[in-house]
C-alpha cells in the first residue's frame, strides 16, 4: 500500500474514533443519567476479577489514598443560583406541573442539607464502610498481624466528610483484623500534602471560567424554562441570568442520588441537555485537576507533596522492623485525581485539550465519590517486592512505566519513576 494511502487511513480512523467517543459517553448519559453528575456521582463498583501474584509472593503493606464519600453540596450558593427565583415563580403561579414536582424535590432535598453542608451522606459512610470490607476480604494476609505488622496508621483533613469517611471505612476492616492497633490524625498538618493549596489556584481558576464560558453555547435554557414554567416569559422577567439559573436547577438536581430523600430530579432534562452539563463540569474538572495540555504543569504541583509522601512511607514500611501494615489517607477529589494524573494512570497518561476533554475522558468514571488509588505491596522470600495499582478497586497500570509481570511492578523502578516526577 502506497504510504500516503496508509497515511491518510491513519488519520480518518483516528478522527473517526475522536468523534466517536462523544456519542459513546452520550449513550452511556442516556442508559444512565446519574453518569451525568460527573464528580457528584454516587460510587459505583462492578465485581472484577484480580491477576494472582506470581509465585511465593504475598502482599504485606497497604498504602491509600480515598476521596470521601458521597457528600451533601458543600454551601447553600448551589441551591441560591435557583430556589429563590422558583419561589418567586411559585408565588406567581407560574410553575408547569412539572416545575411544581421538581420545586417540590428540591425542597427536600434542600431540607436534608440543612445543617449538613458539606458533610457526608449515610450513603457515603456505606460506600466507605463497603470498601473497607472488601480490601480486607481481598488481601487478608495485610492484616493478618503476621511478621509483626500490626499498625494501621490513617492521616485525614479536618474536614468531618473526610474524618467520617476513615471512620467508616476502619470499623470496617477492623472487623476483619481484630488485632491490629489503628491510629488516627486530622488537621491542616496533614492537608499539606493530602489536599494542598498551591499559589497557583487563581491560574486554574481562570481557566476553569474559560473552558466554561466556551461551552455554555451547549445548554439550551428555554427548553428548561418551557419544561419548568407555564408562562415562560414572565418567568424570563425573574430571571435576568438563565444560564446560571439552569446550571443550579442541575446542581441540584445532580447531588439528589447521595441524599437520603433520593428523589429522581433528571427525568425534568432533555438528554441533550444531560449532556452539555456533563460536558461543561467534565471538561471544567479535566481543566483545574487532571493532566490538560494546558494545565498539567500546575496540577503537578498540587500532587508532588503527595507523592512524596508516599514514597517516603512506603520507604518507612519497608524498614525491618517494621510494624505497619498500611497507611489510609483520605481527603478530596482535588487532591486524588491531581495524584493520579501526574503519576499517568491508564485512562490519564495522554494529555487532551481542557476544550475537547469530554471526547476523551469521562470524569464520571474517573473521580466520583470514594474513588481511591489502592497500591498493593508484595514480597517473596527473597526480599524482592512487586507492587500492584487499583484505582476504584480494579487493576490499573502505569503505560510510562514497564512492569515486571502482568500488573505488578518492582518497587525499585516504580520508586524511582515516582520521585522523577
Amino acid at each position: 500500500m502506497k504510504p500516503y494511502i496508509t497515511a491518510l487511513i491513519l488519520i480518518v480512523s483516528s478522527l473517526a474514533s475522536a468523534s466517536g467517543q462523544p456519542q459513546r459517553f452520550m449513550e452511556v448519559l442516556r442508559n444512565d443519567p446519574d453518569m451525568a453528575a460527573s464528580n457528584y456521582r454516587r460510587y459505583h463498583f462492578s465485581e472484577t476479577e484480580l491477576t494472582p501474584a506470581p509465585k511465593g509472593y504475598r502482599p504485606f503493606y497497604i498504602s491509600h489514598y480515598s476521596r470521601h464519600g458521597s457528600r451533601y453540596h458543600t454551601g447553600e450558593s448551589y441551591f441560591r443560583l435557583c430556589m429563590p427565583l422558583m419561589a418567586i415563580c411559585d408565588s406567581l403561579g407560574i410553575l408547569s406541573e412539572d416545575g411544581k414536582a421538581w420545586y417540590k424535590d428540591a425542597q427536600s432535598v434542600l431540607n436534608e442539607h440543612r445543617g449538613m453542608f458539606g458533610m457526608l451522606t449515610t450513603l457515603g459512610s456505606k460506600e466507605q464502610d463497603s470498601i473497607g470490607k472488601r480490601i480486607a476480604e481481598r488481601f487478608p494476609e495485610v492484616f493478618s498481624g503476621k511478621e509483626g505488622r500490626t499498625e494501621i496508621r490513617n492521616r485525614s483533613t479536618r474536614v468531618q466528610r473526610s474524618i467520617v469517611s476513615m471512620a467508616s471505612f476502619n470499623t470496617a476492616v477492623a472487623q476483619n483484623a481484630p488485632s491490629l492497633h489503628f491510629s488516627y490524625s486530622a488537621g491542616d498538618k496533614f492537608r499539606a500534602y493530602l489536599n494542598p493549596d498551591p499559589e497557583n489556584y487563581p491560574i486554574i481558576d481562570k481557566f476553569e471560567d474559560k473552558v466554561e464560558d466556551s461551552l455554555k453555547h451547549m445548554i439550551n435554557t428555554s427548553r428548561v424554562l418551557e419544561v419548568l414554567f407555564n408562562d415562560t416569559a414572565t418567568a424570563r422577567k425573574v430571571i435576568s441570568d438563565a444560564y446560571s439559573f439552569v446550571k443550579g436547577i442541575f446542581l441540584v438536581s445532580s447531588i439528589s442520588p447521595n441524599t437520603d430523600v433520593c428523589p429522581d430530579m433528571l427525568k425534568y432534562f432533555h438528554e441533550d441537555d444531560i449532556f452539555g452539563h456533563w460536558t461543561i463540569r467534565n471538561n471544567i474538572i479535566y481543566a483545574g485537576y487532571a493532566n490538560s495540555m494546558e494545565m498539567a504543569e500546575e496540577v503537578a504541583t498540587i500532587a508532588r507533596p503527595l507523592i512524596r509522601d508516599i514514597v517516603e512511607k512506603a520507604e518507612e514500611a519497608l524498614a525491618q522492623g517494621s510494624k505497619l501494615a498500611a497507611d489510609f489517607r483520605f481527603g478530596h477529589d482535588t487532591g486524588l485525581l491531581p495524584l493520579v494524573a501526574t503519576i499517568g494512570i491508564e485512562g490519564m497518561d495522554t494529555r487532551w485539550s481542557a476544550y475537547k476533554a469530554h471526547e476523551y475522558w469521562n470524569s464520571s468514571e474517573f473521580i466520583q465519590m470514594a474513588s481511591s488509588l489502592q497500591m498493593i505491596f508484595y514480597r517473596n522470600r527473597k526480599g524482592n517486592i512487586l507492587i500492584k495499582l487499583l484505582y476504584n478497586e480494579k487493576e490499573t497500570t502505569i503505560p510510562a512505566l514497564k512492569p515486571e509481570d502482568g500488573p505488578y511492578y518492582s518497587w525499585q523502578s516504580l520508586r524511582d519513576y515516582l520521585l522523577s516526577l
